[in-house]
């Protein structure tokens, strides 16, 4: 493989459980009261396009300091953070499992890439910081991989 999957920068797609496109609850008040109350002044715009519908753009601050940008959107719910790390994601996707996503709902997760291969989403579940990295360099190496194999 040419590229680490973990190093790999991409936009990290997360939603709930396919079957309940609203399972989240998620609305923009409620989104960016939670990444406020996460760092105050955070930069939260909605906006609409043609082709988007409705959504929420917001920055993200790691653990590690490296700001990154994302959209959500409500119908149906979803958040993606861009051109971040697994490392990154994993941050993300720890906060989201905290602050987002209810107790009775799931965290599903895909790369661009793996969208434009319509390739299946993958359940992170619950874990540590390292355990959410780990599930998603693997979800970024098996997407990889499977790129470089249908473009030979």
């Amino acid at each position: 493989m040419s590229e680490d999957a973990g190093s790999f920068r991409t936009m990290f797609i997360f939603s709930p459980p396919e079957g309940a496109p609203q399972g989240w609850g998620l609305t923009f008040p409620s989104f960016a009261d939670a990444l406020r109350a996460k760092e105050p002044g955070t930069v939260v715009e909605a906006w609409s396009g043609h082709y988007t519908g409705e959504t929420l753009s917001f920055q993200f601050r790691t653990s590690s300091g490296e700001i990154n940008e994302g959209m959500m959107g409500v119908e149906p719910n979803g958040v993606a953070i861009e051109d971040c790390t697994a490392t990154e994601a994993a941050d993300f996707a720890g906060w989201l499992q905290q602050a987002i996503v209810p107790t009775d709902s799931g965290l599903m997760v895909n790369i661009r890439e793996g969208v434009e291969w319509e390739l299946p989403l993958v359940e992170l579940r619950s874990g540590t910081l390292a355990e959410l990295e780990q599930c998603l360099v693997e979800h970024v190496d098996q997407v990889l991989r499977h790129e470089e194999e249908q473009l030979g």
